[in-house]
């Protein structure tokens, strides 16, 4: 495990908060973090019902569990980096190095690194239809630039891939300039979104702070 600084914007103000970056979440985080999360979940989910919101408009990870997702952490292919600001887990992200090839042309076949799972803490959550704007912002962008760096330590040359939630596309697409390579209907008819080694350059060359 190591750990570096990071900043979070807080979304009150603005204002700058020191946070610590995680690489190597162990499986015993995920358990610290589903205890920690859930009652906060719960609480929003009961919001939404009580206001009547369509399912369409609620955080689409609500019915996540990350203690259930532990034991993948165990995998020599897996790796797990987390943000943590005061004494809380802010967001998490499970990435996996293989068996995953990129479909891009340019290096179709070639190894790349998979985001199985990208997370930030409910109460970090940005829910319009409750008044809810989230406590911080820009942990999702840090935790995926750290996929990228990953994938050039591992000689992939930033190449990334991931199926994205339908709430997170236009992030995906517009935001980090992936692109869509069309839906899977092996995967619940989700969009899958690669990086080339080229917008991952680019990407990172614009500091990720989408």
């Amino acid at each position: 495990m190591s750990k570096s600084r990071v900043n979070l914007v807080r979304r009150g103000d603005g204002v700058l908060v020191e946070a610590t970056l995680v690489d190597g979440v162990e499986p015993s985080d995920l358990i610290v973090v589903e205890r920690a999360w859930t009652a906060v979940r719960a609480r929003l989910i009961g919001r939404l019902r009580a206001a009547s919101v369509p399912r369409s408009e609620w955080p689409e990870s609500w019915h996540w569990n990350w203690e259930q997702k532990a034991p993948q952490l165990q995998l020599l292919a897996a790796r797990g980096f987390g943000i943590l600001s005061e004494e809380d887990w802010q967001g998490l992200i499970l990435l996996k190095t293989a068996p995953y090839v990129a479909h891009i042309e340019q290096d179709r076949g070639r190894p790349l690194v998979y985001v199985d799972y990208l997370e930030v803490a409910p109460w970090n959550w940005r829910i319009p239809a409750l008044g809810e704007e989230g406590q911080y912002k820009g942990i999702g962008s840090i935790l995926f630039r750290e996929a990228v760096n990953l994938s050039f330590q591992e000689g992939f040359h930033g190449r990334i891939g991931l199926h994205a939630l339908p709430q997170a596309e236009t992030f995906y697409e517009n935001a980090c300039g992936m692109t869509a390579i069309g839906r899977d209907s092996k995967k619940q008819n989700l969009i899958y979104f690669e990086f080339s080694r080229e917008q991952a350059q680019k990407f990172l060359q614009k500091g990720g702070d989408s």
